[in-house]
């Protein structure tokens, strides 16, 4: 699953970081990926999917419509990514993405940040963690 969601994600993080919007294609493919390994591959379970596309989207949308700043493509994205790796593997993401992004936000002084941008860094330190530990997913 990993992989294949290399191009999506990267498109989405330059398009986030040069327009601040997000193709609607990238997170469609994601999603549709995992999709399909949802029936391919046992891990992980349909209720961690579930929950990975609800909650964090949930959290996301309630935050942009409190205070904005969380645009509708960091929502879709980040839900997709949810589905697509389950609820664990997207708050380890998280975890890797969101205190960059907040160093940047600091840094710049910007309210809205390109969240799509630090997901990716978030993406991309988790598979070198799955990696190095020969962990699959």
């Amino acid at each position: 699953m990993l992989p294949f969601c290399v191009i999506p994600l990267l498109w989405a993080a330059f398009m986030d970081w040069k327009k601040r919007i997000i193709p609607d294609w990238t997170w469609i493919i994601i999603l549709t990926i995992g999709g399909v390994s949802a029936f391919l591959f046992p891990e992980p379970a349909p209720a961690q999917r579930i929950a990975g596309f609800l909650l964090p989207g949930a959290c996301l949308l309630f935050l942009a419509v409190k205070y904005g700043g969380v645009g509708g493509g960091d929502i879709k994205l980040t839900a997709a990514l949810g589905f697509c790796f389950g609820l664990n593997a997207l708050a380890a993401i998280l975890l890797f993405a969101l205190p960059p992004a907040c160093v940047y936000a600091k840094a710049t002084r910007q309210r809205s940040v390109p969240l799509a941008v630090f997901l990716c860094i978030g993406f991309f330190i988790y598979a070198g963690v799955l990696f190095i530990y020969g962990l699959t997913c």
